[in-house]
């Protein structure tokens, strides 16, 4: 093969090879290859070779320049190649990007001595490629930077770490609340002891247990967890609510660990003073009733294990009235305060004393001995060191004051005796006291065993009462802030045939304690969703709500809501009219198993209340819980609502935990226009009590509602 031909064939070849590249070789001319440019352009031949004597005129006239100087550099010697992207205007308008890429190579002989050769090609692709590109590298910049502007805002601290627990990352509002600056958080590790983080108790946590630590050991989250930060010795603890979760990398390694967390110190201050306002009494700072029956069960436990003898003492004061009437209210809890300090002084410090009522207190002591008889000599000396010192004078207001104690005593041994049960007994013991001349004290004896059969006998009786229809609802109005009627709550009545009319005190802690409170409480929703389906059709009566309390026990039961669900089938009426009142220590006794069932209930449309609100202990977070819609305050804390701060702080707290909850509230035991001006200063909305009308029979109550309804 000659030479002409071998070159040839290398020409042919190469040519393929820029074909197959999509290059347009070219040379001196930076648009020679532009027929080949032009047809890619979507311009036909005869629009091509008119276009080759002016190529530039199809350049974007801002790439014009830079393709001039980017030759100039090239051909100065400033670059060693020529290169330059520059647009196209192809034949439908729009621009299609191209590159050429040259460079000046020495001539051969048969060509000039000097020429530009290079190729053009096609970028058009790699630009829209590059400009996504560069839109999405613009938007994401954008939105990171957004949310460090909110991470930077949030109102709750953020901390990244590493999966060696070293921080990556922290908002000021974290630095804020754990009380450390922002630049030293950065050199800073959860593993850290300087940390001081305590549990809710108060006590130190162990480095293990602090929530970053936590999760990268267990690879689980960490959810809803009370940690208080110490920020300096003399500062008081920041409590934090603490989440914490791992972020794994695709071989299921930890990345990171984010910690955010919220301060909930004032929440936690407005708990510990529900908390104190349920268990202990405001005056005197003694364990109330509630507290007072739970070491009661506790030591009744102990007493079983240990067979050691325990004694509740019942004191209630001789003349206080008399002082309290006398003196005032204020010489009164003075007395009270001092009463608690000199009984507590004749006690060990595993004793207890408790204030459970005006000025009844009640001392619970364990531990006393095996043998009956020397623990009741144990248990007299003790009462009567007590009932000496509290007998001694008092002065109060400049004037020397005198009051004593009369003492109940019942000695209890764990395996034989319940808590309410002993209590009662001290209570007839200190009765016994009162009636053989005050100052004194009485053990309980068989003689007051009378008292309990009688009360057995009386459930025995209770036992026929609905069966032979001796029981009956009663009703109290209930009133809005206009003092209209808007509904009642349903009181069961009994109506012995020989007895006559018995006290509710009488027997419905009989029917609580045995199953008959399931059949009273079935009666009473029974009759009163038939009540309710008859006022559905009178004019006068179909706007009213009728409240029912229920038994702890009957709620317990496992098929409540499908006996009610029945009742509302059978009786047609507007279900909301019904209100089902439950106690505080009943929704707290199950938190899980009450929240469903309380929201299957909701799911029937019936309005739930929590009877008696501010006795128990209901932390905000399981009221967060719980599917409520009204919130009632117990009268205990109405009765002195105008005259005691510690009762009207417990109503305006509980009234601002209804507003914060969206919760109705209403109060029973309203008995003065002092008490329902308070209430309605401060937000409530419903009242019930004898100041609007004491319970009455139906007929009467439909009477009263007529004539209100009628403006009579």
């Amino acid at each position: 093969m000659s030479q002409d031909d071998r070159q040839r064939k290398e020409s042919e070849r190469l040519q393929l090879a820029l074909d197959a590249a999509e290059l347009v070789p070219w040379e001196n001319d930076l648009l020679a290859g532009g027929l080949r440019i032009f047809a890619e352009l979507g311009y036909s031949e005869e629009e091509a070779a008119a276009l080759l004597g002016e190529p530039l005129s199809l350049v974007h006239p801002d790439d014009v320049g830079e393709m001039t100087a980017a030759l100039s550099r090239h051909l100065s010697g400033v670059s060693a190649h020529y290169r330059c992207e520059f647009r196209l205007r192809d034949h439908s308008g729009a621009w299609v990007w191209y590159a050429n890429h040259g460079k000046i190579v020495e001539g051969d002989g048969a060509a000039p001595a000097r020429r530009l050769v290079g190729v053009a090609f096609n970028i058009d692709e790699r630009k829209q490629v590059e400009a996504r590109l560069h839109e999405q590298q613009r938007l994401l910049a954008e939105s990171e930077a957004r949310h460090r502007e909110l991470l930077r805002n949030l109102h709750t601290g953020i901390v990244a770490h590493a999966p060696d627990s070293s921080i990556l990352y922290s908002n000021p509002r974290a630095s804020t609340l754990l009380g450390v600056s922002e630049a030293q958080m950065r050199g800073m590790v959860a593993r850290d002891g300087a940390w001081c983080f305590v549990d809710e108790e108060s006590r130190r946590m162990e480095v293990g247990d602090y929530p970053a630590v936590r999760v990268i050991r267990t690879h689980q989250p960490v959810e809803g967890l009370v940690v208080g930060v110490r920020q300096g010795v003399d500062k008081d603890i920041v409590w934090l609510l603490v989440n914490a979760f791992p972020v794994f990398d695709n071989d299921g390694n930890i990345k990171q660990v984010i910690v955010n967390f919220d301060d909930i110190s004032a929440r936690k201050l407005a708990e510990e003073k529900i908390h104190h306002l349920a268990f202990y009494d405001p005056l005197t700072g003694l364990p109330n009733r509630r507290l007072l029956m739970d070491r009661l069960q506790a030591a009744l436990a102990a007493s079983a294990r240990t067979h050691q003898f325990g004694a509740v003492l019942f004191l209630d004061l001789d003349n206080f009235k008399a002082i309290n009437d006398v003196l005032g209210h204020a010489a009164g809890d003075m007395l009270l305060v001092e009463v608690a300090a000199r009984i507590g002084a004749c006690l060990r410090e595993v004793d207890m004393v408790a204030r459970i009522g005006g000025d009844e207190f009640v001392v619970l002591i364990g531990d006393i001995a095996v043998d009956p008889e020397e623990a009741s000599q144990r248990t007299a000396h003790i009462a009567e060191k007590i009932r000496f010192a509290v007998a001694m004078p008092y002065w109060l207001k400049s004037s020397e004051q005198r009051t004593s104690p009369s003492i109940g005593i019942s000695l209890f041994s764990g395996h034989r005796s319940e808590a309410d049960t002993v209590l009662r007994q001290a209570d007839m013991a200190m009765y016994r006291a009162k009636d053989a001349g005050r100052n004194t004290m009485r053990f309980f004896s068989a003689a007051m065993q009378q008292a309990v059969e009688s009360r057995a006998a009386l459930e025995a009786d209770l036992r026929s009462a609905v069966s032979g229809r001796q029981l009956c609802l009663y009703y109290q109005i209930q009133v809005d802030a206009a003092q209209r009627i808007v509904g009642a709550e349903a009181l069961v009545r009994w109506l012995h045939p020989r007895k006559g009319l018995v006290a509710p005190g009488r027997f419905i802690p009989i029917a609580e304690e045995s199953a008959l409170i399931l059949e009273i409480g079935g009666w009473v929703l029974e009759t009163a969703c038939a009540q309710l389906a008859r006022w559905q059709e009178d004019p006068a009566l179909r706007q009213l709500t009728l409240a029912v309390n229920v038994s702890a026990r009957q709620f317990r039961q496992a098929d409540f809501v499908d006996m009610l669900r029945a009742m509302l089938e059978r009786h047609r009426f507007e279900v909301s009219r019904l209100k089902l009142e439950l106690t505080e220590s009943m929704v707290l006794s199950d938190v899980t198993d009450v929240v469903v069932k309380m929201k299957a209930l909701r799911g029937l449309g019936l309005v739930l209340s929590m009877d008696d609100f501010g006795t128990g202990y209901s932390s905000l977070a399981y009221l967060k819980k719980l599917p409520l819609d009204q919130l009632k305050i117990d009268q205990s804390f109405v009765c002195d609502v105008t005259s005691d701060a510690a009762d009207a702080g417990m109503v305006k707290t509980i009234l601002d935990l209804a507003r914060n909850f969206s919760l109705e509230a209403i109060a029973e035991g309203v008995e003065t226009e002092g008490q329902l001006a308070f209430l309605k200063k401060h937000g409530c909305g419903v009242y019930q009590g004898f100041l609007f009308g004491r319970p009455v029979p139906l007929d009467v109550f439909e009477a009263l509602t007529r004539a209100t309804f009628r403006g009579v």
